[in-house]
């Protein structure tokens, strides 16, 4: 094997671990903050981490009783965000199939944002809204195309507001569910992925900006032997062992360890 060393990526969010450990090029430095640093954002950015970051994000601020959203456009609704498209000089009317839909989310994406801001200024005073969400046009289990809609989690006690103003606004209708006490959301991350045209250079998720984002601790390996999951904590995922490749693993964190973000609830 050329010259170079392994690295290991830790994240700890909500109630979930993860590791990563990779190979970095080059000789092992001995005072190595500096590169470590530069070869972890190397790093990062090569993880296919939209789909983990969503998933981080979720098990960072949510837990149980906060609640899974689906807002739906009726006719009316989707005949409004078109003449927003109209006005910002989309041409919706003369559109092949694939420029509607993409249309048709960019308006969508347009009218979730200012609706998320109408129901943060509807909250009582010193509440703070945490949403993630996704904009939708198509089945993710056929494939096919379907109308454009959203899929959020927000936190516990907002749902009626949400419901209340998706209503008055006339957008069209709102459907709900309770987030399970699983210690890892990631089945929802990969739902909410599925769900989600790949379109060249769009975003698959938005969220709020308050949100936590778990923060990668990074070290050099003391060998290339195998990950290990720490003491106490329950194997949720291990990729293969295969010597010389990067391997990833997936946990539960031991009890003293699990700890879910504090949340203000709405």
């Amino acid at each position: 094997m050329a010259e170079g060393y392994w690295m290991i990526r830790t994240y700890e969010a909500g109630n979930v671990g993860e590791k990563t450990k990779y190979w970095v090029p080059g000789a092992r430095p001995s005072r190595s903050e500096r590169k470590l640093r530069s070869e972890a954002k190397k790093q990062e950015q090569n993880e296919h981490s939209a789909e983990k970051r969503m998933a981080r994000t979720l098990n960072a601020n949510y837990g149980p009783g906060d609640d899974l959203m689906g807002l739906d456009y009726s006719e009316e609704g989707l005949g409004r965000i078109m003449d927003w498209a109209r006005g910002q000089g989309m041409d919706p009317d003369h559109a092949d199939e694939t420029e509607l839909l993409d249309i048709q989310r960019a308006a969508a994406e347009h009218a979730i944002r200012n609706f998320l801001r109408r129901v943060k200024r509807d909250l009582p005073e010193g509440v703070e809204l945490r949403a993630l969400w996704i904009t939708s046009d198509m089945d993710g289990e056929t494939g096919e195309v379907v109308r454009v809609h959203h899929h959020l989690v927000v936190p516990k006690g907002c749902r009626e507001a949400f419901i209340r103003k998706w209503q008055e606004l006339g957008w069209g209708g709102v459907n709900w569910e309770p987030l399970s006490s699983q210690d890892d959301y990631t089945p929802i991350a990969e739902y909410f992925a599925r769900q989600v045209r790949k379109v060249p250079d769009a975003k698959k998720y938005g969220s709020t900006r308050n949100m936590i984002r778990p923060v990668p601790k990074d070290r050099a390996a003391l060998t290339a032997g195998e990950l290990r999951v720490p003491a106490g904590a329950k194997l949720l995922h291990r990729s293969e062992f295969k010597p010389g490749r990067p391997q990833y693993i997936r946990y539960v964190l031991p009890e003293g360890k699990k700890r879910r973000a504090e949340r203000k609830n709405c």
